[in-house]
């Protein structure tokens, strides 16, 4: 039987340095972390502590498999033989080698959760032109043609920006089209709790044709080269979805300035998904996770951690990784 892998959420690294909890390395499981981990740690004011705590306790990094083409194959595997440091370094240095905004479209999905304000999604088209004509640049071909082809493509862009401007973000407005006029969606419970949503808001949806798998971002009618579309992008859009429909959602989600948090509570729950389990301080997360994994027959357990957990996390979890 395989050694369990237990994924801990970056808010748990917290507590480990707060003295809230004692993990420790185990020789009956593993502690997971990721990519998305080196994400908010590069984002905070002392990178090296929460490095160390990963290295105390002896955590690998569980890294998505691409395939030739550089698409997600829907696997996962762990690098052990690296420390967190130099799995840090190496990721600092590929982020390093690409300059690619991962903000542009921040001020897109903040005004889709209600949130936000209209100069920076009026600058989305010329900040995606600057993007795309930086990142191909130095490409071994013939580009000349480059500020043409985005230049055709602008105009349709901000049409839908003036469209969207025009029609509003009042978030409530938004859940009452989709079948919520009294704020339930954020407040179903017990177990199916997507089946229970998708009930309530399927109604709207049957000009559309869209299904359940459609709608939550499982199974995206633009599958963008995919022959089947990789559960971590299908659990990350589901998560942005979530955020629309008001479950299990945080006012960050609809500010600038807290959507790559936002971001990576979604990245937690899609890696989340190769492990045994996953450990959080996080409600929202936990409950959120619970939810995905139950829709997907995924066998991962969320468990959440108390901070006045004064005492070595013993997980549960009888689920061996994947």
């Amino acid at each position: 039987m395989s050694i369990p892998l237990v994924y801990i959420d970056q808010n748990i690294i917290g507590l480990q340095l707060l003295g809230h909890i004692n993990l420790s390395k185990r020789d009956d499981m593993k502690w997971v972390y990721s990519k998305e981990h080196y994400a908010e740690i590069k984002r905070a004011d002392d990178p090296e502590k929460y490095l160390n705590v990963l290295n105390e306790i002896g955590a690998k990094m569980l890294d998505l498999i691409l395939d030739e083409n550089w698409k997600i194959t829907g696997e996962a595997r762990l690098i052990e033989d690296l420390t967190p440091f130099e799995n840090y370094q190496n990721y600092i240095e590929a982020i390093g080698n690409v300059e690619f905004d991962e903000t542009i479209f921040d001020p897109f999905q903040v005004w889709m959760n209600g949130g936000g304000d209209e100069g920076p999604l009026k600058e989305l088209s010329d900040n995606l032109a600057n993007q795309v004509l930086q990142l191909t640049s130095d490409l071994p071909y013939n580009t000349t043609g480059m500020p043409n082809k985005i230049g055709a493509i602008k105009p349709e862009l901000d049409s839908m920006v003036d469209d969207m401007i025009s029609n509003g973000n009042d978030i409530k407005k938004t859940r009452a089209a989709l079948g919520d006029k009294k704020g339930t969606l954020g407040t179903v419970s017990e177990e199916h709790q997507i089946a229970q949503i998708w009930e309530i808001i399927s109604p709207t949806m049957e000009d559309s044709g869209m299904n359940c798998d459609q709608f939550f971002g499982f199974d995206p009618i633009d599958n963008q080269g995919y022959e089947l579309w990789p559960v971590y992008l299908g659990i990350v859009g589901c998560n942005a979805v979530m955020d629309i429909l008001g479950f299990q959602a945080e006012k960050k989600c609809r500010k600038i300035s807290k959507i790559q948090n936002v971001r990576s509570d979604a990245g937690h729950i899609g890696m989340g998904a190769y492990c045994s389990a996953i450990l959080s301080e996080d409600k929202r997360l936990v409950k959120r996770a619970k939810a995905i994994y139950e829709y997907k027959n995924i066998v991962t357990s969320s468990i959440l951690i108390e901070k006045d957990a004064k005492k070595s996390i013993q997980p549960t979890a009888n689920v061996s990784a994947d």
